[in-house]
């Protein structure tokens, strides 16, 4: 059975479009810097008030903003 071309599109907007609305946002670059840089960070340690890490498919991170609690 061959499946048709519009399908398969349609099939894989429906997955990018879900990968795209679930992603987490990405940690902004102010608080990735220290002030001396322009951010607000007055330690680099501080990044974790802000941001925390998130895993990707292939066995790395990124830092993505932290949820509000």
């Amino acid at each position: 059975m061959i499946i048709p071309t519009t399908v398969m599109l349609a099939v894989q907007a429906v997955i990018v479009t879900w990968i795209m609305v679930t992603a987490p946002e990405e940690c902004p670059r102010k608080y990735m810097k220290t002030v001396e840089q322009g951010g607000v960070l007055e330690y680099p340690t501080q990044i974790y008030d802000y941001c925390s890490t998130a895993p990707l498919p292939y066995q790395r991170y990124y830092w993505v903003l932290k949820e509000q609690e």
